[in-house]
């Protein structure tokens, strides 16, 4: 699907959105395109594309500094995902968390939180911001975090252990979400940590099925120190202020499985109309037919729900069920694309040599990460039962 193909939604997109979305699928093309099997094979983190990637706002993309706007609404950052993560679904879910994290630190910083940290992060000069609330013993079940922070006479004293931590390999400021037991029971503080602060350390970067060059790293905290002109946001409250940013990242989650799915027809398309069996094109075959029809239905009606979901944010300012309507039927949607084009590949699909095998890798966890599919499924059924005790 090209730019100009987003017509066919019958939508009305503003020019700042189609030139977001023009921009980073240029971005994509011409700079992550090319690399993108290497990176993965070496599990190396990007740093100059990210760097890249943050100089064109894409790491801070609805944050606003000082006296500024932001440089994109809902409808044209998940357009930006989508576009990223065609190319390269490894800087697109970098990218993903970094928006999270920037969103979250826009809602609370201090004025001088924004100038310290915000600032340059909109302007490109932090590269990625990293997002830490995932633990070891607690995924799906974020309340179940046991990282602490205890207050001292200088301030705070973090330790604890983060795990699953998206682009923490290249990153220079975590928004780092810790127990403050002082506080009151289950009460989450939040915390914005740098790179270099005492105490904290860079664990192993996961050796992962897909997505191997995003930098996924485990986070130690052991006697780390910060100030209280680090805490982002009231003390205590920190598990709201992680929730605050969820509608806009599962949207995000559902443009990066959208993207993944796109590429993966876009390839599947082409080897069926090159490759021959019995003497004529798979494309000529009614089951090759079908099933590229049937994908694009699938990827048409994804793309409806993010967008619905996108526009709701921008007008409302919070959902819920939406976003995780959009994300269970995008990542859902991905995973049968993806299968279904490998398949049209027939056994060149299992090779590396051929990239669809790369994005079937990188399309499986888009079902686990940032709420697993069960979990949508739970907050759409509440969504849904309440209304109806209710009405």
């Amino acid at each position: 699907m090209s730019a100009d193909d987003l017509e066919r939604f019958a939508l009305d997109f503003t020019a700042d959105q189609i030139q977001i979305r023009d921009t980073m699928l240029r971005f994509a093309k011409d700079r992550l395109a090319p690399g993108a099997a290497a990176r993965d094979k070496s599990h190396a983190f990007p740093n100059d594309l990210i760097s890249e990637l943050a100089a064109l706002g894409g790491m801070a993309m609805k944050a606003r500094a000082e006296g500024e706007e932001p440089l994109a609404d809902t409808t044209a950052y998940v357009l930006a995902v989508e576009a990223i993560s065609r190319m390269d679904a490894s800087v697109g879910v970098v990218m993903v968390a970094s928006n999270l994290a920037a969103a979250i630190i826009d809602a609370h910083a201090t004025d001088d939180q924004r100038q310290r940290y915000l600032a340059p992060a909109i302007h490109g000069e932090l590269g990625a911001l990293s997002f830490a609330l995932t633990e070891p013993g607690a995924g799906s079940d974020a309340g179940g975090i046991t990282t602490q922070a205890v207050r001292d006479r200088d301030g705070w004293v973090l330790n604890g252990t983060k795990q699953w931590i998206t682009g923490a390999a290249g990153a220079q400021l975590f928004l780092v979400f810790a127990r403050t037991p002082e506080l009151g029971d289950g009460a989450v503080t939040a915390f914005l940590v740098e790179k270099d602060t005492p105490g904290f350390s860079l664990g192993r970067v996961e050796d992962k099925l897909g997505l191997c060059s995003s930098g996924t790293a485990v986070l130690q905290f052991d006697d780390a120190r910060v100030s209280d002109a680090q805490v982002l946001g009231a003390p205590g409250k920190g598990y709201a202020a992680a929730l605050s940013g969820i509608g806009a990242s599962r949207l995000a989650i559902a443009a990066q499985s959208i993207g993944i799915a796109e590429r993966a027809l876009e390839l599947g398309m082409a080897y069926a109309a090159d490759r021959k069996a019995f003497g004529v094109p798979l494309s000529t075959f009614q089951n090759t037919r079908f099933t590229i029809a049937d994908c694009r239905t699938e990827l048409d009606q994804a793309w409806l729900l993010m967008l619905r979901g996108a526009r709701l944010l921008d007008r409302d300012g919070a959902i819920r069920s939406e976003a995780s309507m959009a994300k269970l039927a995008a990542s859902e949607m991905c995973g049968r694309v993806v299968d279904k084009m490998l398949q049209v590949h027939g056994g060149n699909g299992y090779s590396r040599d051929y990239e669809i095998e790369r994005l079937y890798r990188d399309a499986r966890v888009m079902r686990i990460f940032e709420g697993t599919s069960e979990i949508q499924r739970e907050v759409i059924a509440r969504a849904l039962l309440g209304r109806a005790e209710t009405g």
